[in-house]
């Protein structure tokens, strides 16, 4: 990091904040969402605000566009933009000023576009309605912009709705109409948090083109640090509607000084950090209520480093020696002399890991799918899952990845019963359970046992936790709702829940506490396999960190076995013992985690690992970025599936073959036309200093 630079530098501000506060008027009273919040973003730099939900990021966003609503209003402070105050402002003023200057694009695609409009109409109503343009001139520039975002076959795709279009290409189509608009500063609200990472790439990549080709700064908003390590020049840290520390982001990634940003590194795990070695650092309780703001340092109650004083002395957010680092910390001198003493930056993790199982106990197979094919059919036939081998072994993770549309909840819902097979069998135990849920035995269904994606969806809205877990232990046991009550707390205890949660209703709980009783109530039936579909990916990553401790946990206590589904390598690499690596309903690489992360790779692995965010810029990475999307299930490509975006394709034999299953070891399969000796010759993807 260059020591000149300064977090201030000798320009002016595009956007200036200064001591603003937010607040709303709420039943409960008045709430401050932000308190007296400083910051500036300057000309074509790019500004990250990282902190977990409910920590004030959006809000900010919402001032400046002045999108606050009739309950929120700016109650002290200034905005000031191109050097004009906006909140003095009347709204029409304030908007006009917006409009034209600023753009946002938000989290959900969908829900900004207009389903009932062609995308090219969309698109075309910025410049006929900030131009003046004609109609077809403006369609002209819609069709323009869309090439620009390197979408293929723009005129086809203008002509087509959203609902047409994947959610990569519709986030593609929100930029390009925020662009349109030629504004100065450009408001991201986790622009990729719901796509998959060889799209949120692409998504990246593109950004920071388009920052450059059109000179607009960026305020980019997510709860994702390896993210926003990628595409920030500065980053901002911020926690209960407060910056607490601000640097340039290679100073925050390696190092952190306030204990809440140090947090927040160690709870993401880095591919080359295993279960084994390290066990995650999260951070402990949950971002207080806006009805309950602690006093002194907003953090302190948190904190494993808070002293008696930060309980009633109040932080500044101050630029420490070299102009490079602010932190709003009262121990902030001697954290960092600590980190340094230990030769540790917090990167966060914790030493001691989880001891893997031995090896002739994993050789025992407990789970055994043999080409398993889930058809759909609903006039064409959606062949979702097409002929999938794997198994797992006793008290170990295999852990299933692939792009959204390549059959991994399908195969998980069959397995477990959801679903029936089309074709295939599939042993648990050495018995055959090639049957719907409701047509196997009561022991199978206690041993096999599912967490979803969505907790909101599984438990029963009008039910307190201790009849959603106490169900389960009934069923399994047999025995009274007294005893079974007690069972209930013991359960609650082990996924870190009190029994004041007890008598709680879903509604009355977070997205992480609603998480933890899906996982109480599975493992209360004591199973020898949990299937977890994305069990993590709407959590916070300090909520995530915890979710994944509790399940190696309860694994190590009960030596239950995971089918575990993720999108995220980061989480998959951390948590399983085997990976299988699935594209379009098919297994193209299987192998234990060390090997399916280590040369040789299939291309669609390579290309998956490339896409995966890190935040630590001493890690060097490939980067690959497949073109297109996931073909369709309905008719898919003759050959190999991969070879319509294969950035190793060989020719016709790859597009009209299937691919030969080449054994670089016992465990390790790779389903490819290229030779292994010339897969082998292939650069790791990642690189450590």
């Amino acid at each position: 990091m260059n020591p000149d630079k300064k977090l201030q530098p000798d320009k002016s501000p595009i956007l200036e904040i200064r001591n603003l506060t937010v607040n709303y008027s709420t039943l409960e009273g008045e709430l401050s969402a932000i308190r007296d919040l400083s910051l500036k973003i300057y000309p074509q730099e790019t500004l990250g605000l990282v902190g977990e939900s409910g920590c004030g990021k959006s809000t900010l966003a919402f001032s400046i566009l002045n999108y606050l609503g009739k309950d929120g209003y700016i109650c002290n402070g200034d905005i000031i933009f191109s050097g004009e105050e906006l909140t003095n402002k009347s709204k029409e003023k304030f908007r006009s000023i917006q409009s034209n200057h600023i753009s946002m694009v938000y989290q959900n695609p969908s829900s900004a576009l207009n389903p009932v409009l062609k995308v090219g109409e969309q698109i075309a109503e910025v410049p006929h309605f900030k131009k003046n343009a004609s109609k077809e001139k403006s369609l002209s520039e819609a069709i323009n912009m869309l090439e620009s975002m390197n979408v293929p076959d723009p005129e086809d795709v203008a002509d087509r709705y959203p609902h047409q279009l994947s959610g990569g290409m519709k986030q593609r189509v929100c930029i390009g109409m925020a662009l349109l608009s030629e504004p100065s500063l450009l408001i991201l609200d986790e622009p990729t948090t719901n796509l998959d990472v060889t799209t949120e790439q692409v998504i990246l990549d593109l950004i920071q083109k388009l920052k450059e080709q059109y000179e607009v700064a960026l305020l980019y908003i997510s709860h994702d640090l390896g993210v926003v390590m990628e595409v920030a020049d500065r980053v901002g840290i911020m926690y209960l509607g407060k910056l607490v520390e601000e640097g340039y982001e290679q100073d925050i990634s390696l190092s952190p000084v306030h204990p809440y940003t140090q947090g927040l590194i160690g709870c993401v795990p880095e591919i080359g950090i295993a279960k084994e070695d390290a066990r995650l650092s999260s951070i402990p309780g949950n971002v207080p209520s806006l009805t309950d703001i602690p006093n002194g340092c907003i953090f302190h109650p948190r904190c494993s480093f808070s002293k008696p004083e930060c309980s009633h002395q109040v932080p500044e957010l101050k630029i420490g020696e070299g102009n490079n680092h602010a932190v709003a910390c009262l121990r902030k001198e001697e954290i960092a002399e600590e980190s340094v003493s230990k030769k540790k930056l917090a990167r966060g993790q914790i030493r001691g890991g989880y001891e893997r199982e031995s090896t002739a106990k994993q050789n025992d197979i407990l789970l055994e799918v043999k080409k398993l094919k889930k058809y759909f059919k609903n006039g064409d036939t959606v062949k979702a899952v097409d002929g999938i081998d794997l198994d797992i072994s006793t008290s170990s993770t295999l852990g299933v990845v692939g792009e959204s549309g390549c059959g991994k909840t399908t195969l998980a819902r069959t397995i477990i019963g959801l679903l029936s097979p089309t074709a295939g069998e599939i042993y648990f135990d050495d018995e055959d359970i090639t049957l719907p849920w409701h047509r196997r035995g009561q022991e199978v269904l206690n041993s096999m046992q599912m967490v979803f994606q969505d907790p909101e969806g599984t438990l029963n809205p009008t039910k307190k936790v201790k009849d959603i877990i106490g169900r389960t232990i009934k069923i399994k046991e047999g025995i009274s709702k007294n005893k079974a009550e007690k069972r209930v707390l013991e359960m609650l205890e082990k996924v870190n829940l009190g029994s004041e949660f007890m008598n709680r209703a879903p509604s009355q709980m977070s997205g992480g506490q609603k998480q933890r009783v899906a996982i109480a109530r599975a493992f209360a039936a004591n199973p020898d396999l949990v299937i977890a579909d994305e069990p993590t990916s709407s959590l916070d990553v300090s909520v995530q960190a915890s979710v994944l401790n509790l399940l190696l946990g309860l694994q190590n206590d009960i030596q239950a076995s995971y089918l575990f589904i993720s999108h995220d390598l980061n989480v998959v690499h951390y948590l399983s013992d085997f990976i299988a690596v699935t594209y379009l309903g098919k297994v193209c690489e299987y192998g234990t985690k060390e090997e399916v992360f280590s040369p040789p790779y299939h291309p669609y692995t390579e290309a998956l690992i490339s896409a995966v965010p890190v935040p630590n810029p001493n890690v060097e990475r490939k980067h690959i970025r497949l073109k297109g999307t996931t073909p369709s299930a309905i008719n898919p490509p003759l050959g190999c599936r991969f070879n319509t975006r294969c950035p190793r394709k060989k020719g016709s034999i790859c597009e009209n073959k299937p691919p030969p299953t080449r054994k670089d070891s016992e465990s390790h399969e790779i389903n490819c036309h290229i030779d292994l000796n010339e897969l082998r010759e292939v650069d790791p993807v990642v690189k450590s200093e």
